[in-house]
């Protein structure tokens, strides 16, 4: 049997199409994707600076947080470009020419179509494998470099309080970086005598070890103030004894500087750090537990519900020196009435008591539940936010490269402008579904799926129109004639 062979060709009109759109997509996506990353520069660059950071360490710090930035800047990537590339294929009437061949505007788009089909599964697995690992590594650094020892460096004037137990201020620093003027060291002792130390030298040399784990320094012309705090008649005159010198040696221990690196393995239990196959065993877990708390719940009411000793009532035989129940004979509906006066005060208590027991325990049962909800609804957040922002930027194209052949502007002016406009709508129709999901206004997949939801008929609207050829003032032309006919 011949044996056929599947070949991919392209013909012109889809070279034309690819030519066209990669070129402003690959240029807008770098273009996002730095903008993004100043944003989070700007944001930790005061816990990052004056740390001594290796510039190698700095760029992978970078590299870890591109990872979680991608996602941000593929929807405005994706409007940017497909409203540059139809906007100029309009404007340059090569859009009107391939319609005038028979050719829809649905075949024109089917390429740059496929490419965003297959943006949609790259961007899943990126979501769902590669951001998890490489928020790992970026929080970690974060926490690691958050915890590093500062790059030794003293200003003058300031107290330098970064090292456990001591407080350092000098009054200026020589150019070699060593010699420091007017230095003054505060020493906290945090033993049982909780002692502080003051010494004070006109000058003297700093320097650090080679290890970087002590700094040394020697002194002239100081003195030295140490309290006696083991005095008895300390707390009324607090004695010191002050000791004067031309040079002293003085050693502190850096190791409190020192860090211990982030444990990845504890970190990674986070939800925002797990694929779609964690966040779903979790939530199963979840539903689980949720299930066991009802089935516990209904055993203890069942056994509580009966209570014993009020009914029958017991009364003390003193011939048989034991309890005997008392079964009245219920003669009246009020079954208070059936038993003594003497009794209906005990049997009304101990019944408040019961119903008081039986509501704090269904109250117990209820905030439980809605603890366990809570703590499910961020990992249901997670997981459907991954199929949300995969699917999203399909959708964005199929609202952005119609309207590119609508409005019939290239260039980078107005499609900037309509993308922004298009992305800050979704960005806050997307944070408000995702904070009503998680505050429990509104099922979860509803809050996650809102922008997609809302972005759908505007998308179905745009199409429509421009399959129909219809250009942008015929899309306004009801909306000023309804105007015209309230004006009038």
């Amino acid at each position: 049997m011949p044996q056929h062979k599947f070949k991919f060709k392209l013909n012109a009109i889809d070279r034309l199409i690819l030519g066209n759109f990669l070129g402003p997509f690959a240029v807008t996506f770098l273009l996002s994707l730095f903008l993004f990353l100043m944003q989070f520069l700007w944001k930790y660059i005061d816990e990052l600076v004056g740390k001594g950071i290796e510039t190698g360490v700095m760029f992978q710090l970078i590299f870890y947080s591109l990872a979680d930035l991608v996602p941000m800047a593929l929807p405005l990537t994706v409007m940017v470009a497909s409203l540059m590339t139809f906007g100029n294929l309009s404007e340059s009437f090569e859009l009107v020419a391939m319609k005038a061949n028979g050719i829809s505007l649905m075949r024109i788009l089917r390429p740059a179509l496929w490419v965003m089909i297959a943006l949609v599964g790259l961007n899943f697995l990126f979501l769902n494998i590669v951001i998890p690992r490489a928020n790992l590594e970026a929080k970690a650094m974060l926490m690691d470099l958050r915890k590093k020892k500062p790059a030794f460096n003293i200003s003058p004037g300031e107290f330098y309080q970064a090292i456990e137990g001591y407080s350092i201020r000098i009054g200026a620093k020589e150019k070699d970086n060593e010699t420091v003027r007017d230095v003054l060291i505060y020493e906290f002792k945090n033993d049982e005598s909780k002692r502080l130390n003051v010494l004070r030298a006109e000058w003297g040399q700093m320097k650090l070890s080679s290890d970087q784990s002590e700094l040394s320094f020697t002194l002239y012309n100081g003195v030295r103030y140490d309290e006696m705090t083991n005095q008895k008649d300390y707390r009324s005159t607090f004695p010191f004894n002050a000791m004067h010198f031309k040079k002293q040696q003085m050693t502190i221990d850096l190791s409190s500087l020192d860090v211990e690196l982030t444990d990845r393995k504890a970190m990674s239990r986070d939800y925002r750090l797990l694929n779609v196959r964690q966040l779903s065993a979790d939530l199963d877990t979840n539903i689980m537990r949720r299930t066991e708390i009802v089935q516990e719940h209904e055993q203890y009411m069942s056994r509580y519900m009966h209570i014993p000793g009020l009914y029958p009532m017991q009364e003390f035989d003193t011939t048989l020196q034991r309890s005997k129940p008392i079964v009245p004979a219920l003669t009246d509906t009020n079954i208070l009435n059936n038993y003594r006066e003497k009794d209906r005060e005990v049997i009304m208590a101990a019944a408040i008591t019961h119903a008081r027991g039986i509501k704090g325990t269904v109250d117990g049962l209820q905030t439980n539940m809605e603890y366990k909800k809570e703590t499910a609804r961020p990992y249901q957040i997670e997981l459907h936010k991954k199929f949300s922002l995969s699917l999203i930027v399909l959708l964005l194209f199929l609202i952005a490269a119609p309207l590119g052949a609508i409005i019939k502007k290239g260039g980078i002016g107005l499609p900037l402008v309509i993308s922004v406009l298009l992305f800050v709508l979704f960005y806050a129709v997307n944070l408000t579904g995702e904070k009503m999901g998680k505050e429990g206004l509104v099922p979860v997949w509803l809050g996650m799926w809102l922008s997609s939801l809302f972005l759908l008929p505007i998308g179905l609207f745009i199409t429509y129109q421009a399959n129909k050829d219809h250009s942008w003032s015929s899309i306004q032309m009801p909306w000023r004639k309804r105007r015209k006919t309230q004006g009038s």
